[in-house]
């Protein structure tokens, strides 16, 4: 559902699967570049909050990060939420 809202608001199919992956992937990639705020900056990935969800109870809280598996989920969903609805208002608007 995030990748489809992306191409509608991008309305380019490359572009939109470069910023989904982008939006998913560059937060735990760039994060060890930024030193102590590395943590945080990871943090911000939705991906990170999607590894919470599948976390297994031998995985340490550092790892995958603070947020437990309901506020994991309902952030998830907030974001493509929103973003499905920008992507909505934007179609009705541009293809009226």
């Amino acid at each position: 559902m995030l990748g489809l809202a992306v191409g509608t608001l991008v309305r380019h199919s490359a572009g939109a699967v470069t910023t989904v992956i982008g939006l998913l992937l560059l937060p735990s990639l760039l994060g060890p570049l930024f030193g102590n705020a590395e943590r945080w900056i990871a943090g911000l990935s939705p991906a990170a909050a999607l590894e919470k969800l599948t976390q297994t109870s031998d995985a340490a809280a550092d790892t995958v990060g603070s947020l437990g598996p309901w506020p994991s989920l309902l952030l998830v969903a907030a974001c493509t939420t929103a973003i499905i609805l920008t992507a909505l208002l934007l179609l009705r608007r541009r293809d009226a």
